[in-house]
């Protein structure tokens, strides 16, 4: 086999002794040979790889494979092991193009079957720092594309090499070297792992528990492990010794990144971590205690509870004393209290205690809020709190992503969680400032740096976007830490730096050696694509678009700061897609946004859409909508779902945009994905229809109709979401759904492994797909051009419930009775009244047994719908309410909620009544009269006059007009 016919030169020569070496010493003398020739010198490496070097260690990797698999390793075979790693190491580094020849060949799989045999920790070592340059400069997936290449993940995960992720791990000793190779391993797994079905076999392969029993090591090395803590496993039966402590030279942080990154989004896999036995040994639960009256002593010794005992709850862990005194504030129940000082103000009080928790003499009130039901917590919460307050630097961030990770799955205690505002958002945006992000000269460079080499800094932004995220408190707390100054300084930062843009290396001759034989794997070099410099930029992009939208969702003032920062532009340069451009001489220019970017700057646009002011001036500047409607075109499904959840704000009634948001071809876009097989991108379009409509001209409003199609808005909302066979998706096929006799399809099936895609050919100009598992790692689901296409009851119902919300607005306007009048003649009065008679009506389902049927009411979201289209049809032309008025069933059906739980549709019952006897002119009183005599017969005075004296101020008021219309009419 021949690489090159040039003769062999002084730089090719070590290359040709590798190729001519005849013995083992000859070998690692030629291997020493050409790592230091290739040190420091791209043009080398990149001659030696066109001249098959990367051929021949793969050769010598198989080799030495099948040679350890017979007998046990040689110090010549962990020399020779030790210098193809180095080598493969120095070749790795200089980015992805040259990652990709290395990816051509077996020596990815050579490498990981190594780690398979008994190899010295030094050996080991190599080895693994190897195969983390190889994962931190993988190539993209496929030309022009963000997501990485994946297959270093699919044999790293796969079932013959699982084994060698958790090796290292379980044999972490009181060496340097065993202790190196586990945090090595540890940060393999966070560069590499992705996707779900990769967590979800490292956790049946046990790596959750030697986690967990680290975490343990750690606490036991700090000596914080609680005085009396069981040490009895959840069976009672065995007995669980502490674990030996850490040595001092072992890294926590590395530990908790990989905890973070198995149990983020995950309760099941987060339940798991809780609740192993070494974790219940060092970080018990918090349980309920009982008062020592309670516990009575038997005549044999034993103990037991009285009858009347009753647990307590025990706000106060083990780790309470250790953490920050907080001030105690007092409870303002009315604004007439500030004037007067509380009773009891004399008594002198503590001004601070030994607890962040609420300090209360009186006996616990059952929390009615939302979170009524409240977890038994684990220790785990307040010692994660505790190390944030003590650590600094890499280990303070970590321990903060899970305890935030812990919160927002709700392991911690509400009332614990409250306290963030004050211990832990604080030390977040304090880690935002600028100052930060320099180096410490006294840690080392692995000190301040996360597995796939972010700055600790830099990573903040998403922790406090997850921590602060719909919690008003809090968000105030980070705007007042100036954290909306450092975050857009962040942002304009990342758009600063110039790490996009490369050269090719510079040559010292013109290359006049002949091309390398593509035939021939591992001898060409790669086209290149986003360095790991660039892939940290664009994570710290996300981190920052995603904190500013997570800070201002709620308050105006915030929205208007963000844009005084002059961010604006860059959040809309953030909405460019991702792409390469080659110049001359090769030279590589990557612009755009990854995937996970455009999401988050859409997310932004969406919260800032929110300011009316921010509306219609700083959005109309940035001219927002023509990027966001360019983004409806992505091959990413995700990026469209998100594109139009914007374009549903930016089309609301008062919108300066809606306009161009209104053109034909975004309404024809629009309406092609409303009949996508995505429920989400299905729910999102008919939003956004829902709000065009609303006041629009009566041509935009049959437009919409006629794209959508009469008889698929008919299907849909016809055909109760029970009654849609599991698996398939309503409005793909003109067909109808015949009532089901049993239970009807599982409301939610969200943890199927199996996922069902549909390509959506029509909705794009592409060619290629490529399968989601196991095909790219990153943000890969964002550059698939294939749809989940699983529908839940309940996705199905919320599309509906938008359904009649878009007829509902139809029924808007000056125009609204010509489209009564249209949507009937397309689809049937009779049938269109039906429609919703029956969308109000309960549901009974057939059980096991007769007596075991049950029945379900409709649900309120679609209830009121159907009432509001009622109205609305209602306060059109009289010729109309003749025709609901007529409907003695369909009323008698509307009265059957006038008792509802909903203050909402109860009004809506009155307000039905109210527009059927309206008298618009004396030419209507004859009608309107008619009108209250059939609201008569179906007993709406009864239920009005109950309704007079309702607990709701707007329905008793409702009600009396109601009255005062239906008694003046029906006295004459």
């Amino acid at each position: 086999m021949a690489f090159s016919t040039r003769p062999a030169t002084t730089v090719l020569q070590p290359l040709h002794d590798l190729r001519a070496a005849a013995d083992t010493s000859a070998h690692l003398q030629a291997l020493r040979k050409i790592k230091n020739e290739l040190s420091g010198h791209l043009s080398r490496k990149i001659e030696y790889i066109h001249n098959g070097l990367i051929h021949l260690l793969a050769k010598s990797l198989a080799s030495l494979v099948t040679t350890l698999g017979n007998a046990q390793p040689t110090d010549d075979d962990e020399l020779t092991c030790t210098h193809a790693a180095q080598l493969l190491y120095l070749i790795a580094h200089e980015g992805p193009a040259f990652v990709q020849p290395i990816l051509e060949t077996d020596v990815s799989q050579s490498l990981i079957s190594c780690l398979l045999q008994p190899l010295s920790p030094k050996t080991a070592l190599a080895v693994l720092r190897c195969l983390n340059a190889i994962a931190d400069n993988l190539p993209p997936s496929s030309s022009n594309q963000w997501s990485q290449d994946g297959r270093l993940a699919e044999l790293l995960y796969s079932k013959k090499y699982l084994q060698c992720c958790t090796k290292f791990v379980k044999s972490a000793s009181d060496t340097v070297l065993s202790q190196q190779a586990s945090d090595a391993l540890l940060a393999l797994l966070c560069k590499t792992v992705s996707q779900e079905y990769q967590k979800r076999a490292l956790v049946d392969s046990g790596m959750l528990s030697l986690l967990a029993a680290r975490l343990a090591s750690f606490v036991v090395a700090e000596g914080l492990v609680p005085p009396g803590s069981e040490a009895v496993d959840r069976d009672n039966s065995v007995f669980c010794s502490l674990p030996d402590p850490a040595p001092p030279f072992a890294h926590l942080s590395p530990v908790l990144e990989t905890i973070c990154l198995l149990t983020e989004g995950s309760k099941t896999c987060t339940a798991m971590f809780l609740a192993d036995p070494a974790i219940q040994t060092v970080l018990p639960e918090i349980k309920d205690d009982f008062s020592p009256g309670d516990i009575r002593r038997a005549p044999w010794g034993a103990s037991y509870f009285s009858g009347g005992a009753v647990p307590r709850s025990r706000l106060q862990g083990p780790f309470d004393s250790l953490l920050p005194l907080m001030p105690v504030a007092e409870k303002v129940n009315s604004p007439a209290q500030l004037s007067f000082p509380p009773l009891g103000a004399i008594t002198a009080m503590p001004k601070r205690r030994a607890s962040f928790l609420p300090t209360t003499t009186e006996t616990p009130q059952l929390n009615t809020g939302p979170y009524a039901e409240d977890v038994e917590e684990s220790s785990v919460g307040s010692w994660l709190l505790y190390i944030v307050r003590a650590s600094r630097g890499k280990r303070r961030l970590l321990a903060a992503r899970l305890l935030v990770s812990l919160y927002s799955l709700d392991f911690v205690k509400k009332e614990r969680g409250a306290s963030f505002a004050s211990l832990l958002v604080p030390l977040l945006t304090r880690m935002l400032e600028a100052d930060t992000l320099k180096q410490d000269p006294v840690q080392q460079n692995n000190g301040v740096f996360l597995s796939n080499g972010l700055h600790y800094a830099k990573a903040v932004p998403g922790v406090l976007s997850t921590l602060i995220m719909d919690d008003p408190v809090m968000q105030r707390v980070a705007v007042e830490g100036r954290a909306i100054a450092n975050l857009s300084t962040g942002l304009k930062a990342t758009f600063d730096s110039h790490v996009g843009r490369k050269s090719p290396p510079w040559l010292p001759h013109k290359n006049q050696t002949a091309p390398p034989d593509s035939s021939i794997p591992g001898t060409t070099i790669g086209p290149g694509g986003p360095t790991s410099a660039i892939r940290r930029e664009m994570e710290y992009r996300e981190g920052c678009l995603q904190a500013l939208a997570a800070i201002a969702p709620f308050e105006d003032d915030y929205r208007k700061e963000i844009c005084d920062q002059g961010v604006l532009q860059h959040i809309m340069q953030a909405l460019e897609p991702y792409q390469i451009q080659y110049g001359p001489g090769q030279q590589m220019d990557i612009t755009g946004n990854s995937g996970p970017v455009i999401l988050a700057a859409c997310g932004a646009v969406r919260v800032l859409t929110r300011s009316v002011k921010a509306l219609r001036t700083k959005l109309i500047e940035a001219e927002v909508a023509k990027p966001i409607i360019k983004l409806m075109n992505s091959r990413s499904p995700e990026v469209r779902i998100a594109a139009t959840r914007v374009l549903a704000n930016l089309a609301i009634d008062f919108s300066p945009v809606k306009e161009s948001v209104g053109e034909p071809s975004v309404v024809k876009k629009l309406c092609e994905q409303a009949h996508s097989a995505n429920a989400r991108l299905r729910l999102e379009s008919l939003w956004a229809l829902k709000q065009l409509v609303l006041n629009a001209s009566k041509k935009l409003k049959q437009d919409v109709v006629d794209e959508l199609g009469p008889s698929w808005i008919k299907l849909l909302i016809k055909t109760d979401p029970v009654d849609i066979p599991e698996g398939e998706v309503i409005g793909l096929v003109e067909r109808d759904y015949p009532p089901l006799a049993g239970y009807g399809r599982s409301s939610a099936n969200i943890d199927r492994s199996d996922d069902v895609v549909m390509g959506e050919e029509s909705e794009g100009d592409h060619d290629d797909t490529h399968p989601l598992p196991g095909g790219a790692v990153g943000d890969a689901a964002l550059d698939q051009t294939r749809f989940d296409t699983r529908h839940t009851r309940e996705d199905d119902t919320e599309i509906q419930a938008q359904l009649l919300d878009l007829l509902r607005n139809l029924f808007c306007g000056e125009n609204a009775s010509d489209l009564v009048k249209y949507i009937f003649d397309e689809m049937g009065q009779d049938d269109f009244f039906r429609i919703m008679l029956d969308r109000l009506r309960p549901r009974t389902l057939a059980g096991p047994t007769r007596k075991e049927n049950y029945t379900t009411p409709a649900p309120a979201g679609v209830v009121i719908k159907v009432l509001y289209i009622l109205v609305h049809i209602g306060a059109c032309e009289p010729k109309w309410r003749n025709v609901i008025a007529s409907q003695h069933p369909l009323m008698k059906q509307v009265l059957t909620y006038a008792g509802h739980v909903d203050r909402e549709i109860r009004a809506q019952v009155c307000w039905i009544a109210i527009n059927l006897t309206y008298e618009d002119d004396a030419g209507d009183r004859v009608a309107c009269r008619q009108r209250a005599a059939e609201l008569q017969k179906v007993g709406f005075v009864t239920h009005l006059r109950r309704l007079e004296s309702d607990s709701d101020l707007n329905v008793r008021e409702r009600a009396k007009s109601a009255m005062h219309l239906m008694s003046k009419l029906l006295a004459t």
